[in-house]
């Protein structure tokens, strides 16, 4: 595995045992809201670094950044539905 695949794993680890930590004492589903506001706030960010004229881009960051979730989003509930599947 190529170690910046690696690092991104490790590190997306870390927030989502902060999430189930939060979960365990608070199970109104207000982890998860709570972990897409902290990745939405520092996509902005991200956002923000990645153009001289964010607000000519902006529309152009909110694709880009949708896009990328949408795929990741995909990508596991697929593996949830796969690790379901009677064998």
């Amino acid at each position: 595995m190529d170690q910046d695949v690696k690092a991104m794993y490790d590190n997306a680890d870390k927030f989502i045992n902060l999430a189930n930590e939060i979960f365990q004492s608070d199970k109104s589903g207000m982890a998860g809201v709570a972990i897409r506001f902290a990745a939405a706030r520092f996509s902005a960010f991200e956002a923000s670094l990645r153009t001289a004229d964010l607000e000519s881009d902006k529309e152009k960051m909110l694709q880009l950044f949708a896009d990328d979730f949408t795929n990741m989003l995909r990508s596991n509930i697929e593996d949830y539905i796969k690790a379901q599947t009677p064998k």
